[in-house]
């Protein structure tokens, strides 16, 4: 009998976490809609998932738009430093694809524009996991999630990869981005924490 209560509560268990992250999903793709604020609702998703996923305290809405408010005049501001330059990088690309048969440097421009737009990606993946849990100055947050980047571009790299491979999923089956940006957040988090936890002992 008790491993029936055992079996019921453990799917009981995962069936609360998987219904958690669509609703952070959900919740995510919300804030997202002015598009300067992605920087505060992915801090605010990885806050959440972190503490009420993993850790089970606290109620999800509140800590979500608790972190939300908290965070959201040094995310805007980093956020619309990423979305500039980001875009920036996205023109030179599309521009340099455009003259690949007319200009002969065009092929190695494509490459250097596409690495720096990956590596801003990067940096971008630590900076809003910082700042859901560090207090210091947005020129602080922007340096140390720079340095960490390339400090663990294994881990990096294996990000990059993860938040490629959602993108995709969500390209390909539209309907993805129902849980596709918690299921994301989550694994991302795995790795993330390990590397957070360097930094509070430093």
């Amino acid at each position: 009998m008790g491993s029936v209560f055992r079996l019921e509560g453990g799917l009981m268990g995962a069936l609360g976490k998987i219904s958690d992250v669509c609703i952070i999903s959900l919740l995510w793709l919300f804030c997202c809609l002015p598009v300067v604020t992605i920087g505060a609702s992915t801090t605010a998703a990885y806050y959440t998932v972190v503490k009420v996923v993993k850790r089970q305290s606290g109620n999800l809405t509140q800590s979500f738009f608790s972190s939300f408010r908290e965070n959201f005049k040094d995310s805007v501001i980093i956020n619309l430093v990423y979305l500039g330059i980001g875009c920036l990088l996205a023109f030179n690309i599309y521009t340099v694809y455009q003259s690949l048969e007319t200009y002969e440097m065009a092929l190695f421009l494509l490459f250097f524009y596409t690495a720096l737009l990956v590596v801003l990606l990067m940096a971008g993946l630590y900076n809003y996991a910082f700042l859901s849990r560090f207090s210091m100055s947005r020129k602080n947050l922007v340096k140390i999630s720079w340095f960490a980047m390339f400090r663990h571009m294994p881990s990096s790299l294996l990000l990059f990869a993860l938040f490629a491979v959602t993108c995709i999923v969500i390209v390909a089956f539209p309907i993805g981005a129902i849980f596709m940006p918690g299921v994301f957040i989550a694994c991302y988090s795995r790795r993330m924490e390990r590397i957070l936890r360097k930094y509070m002992t430093a």
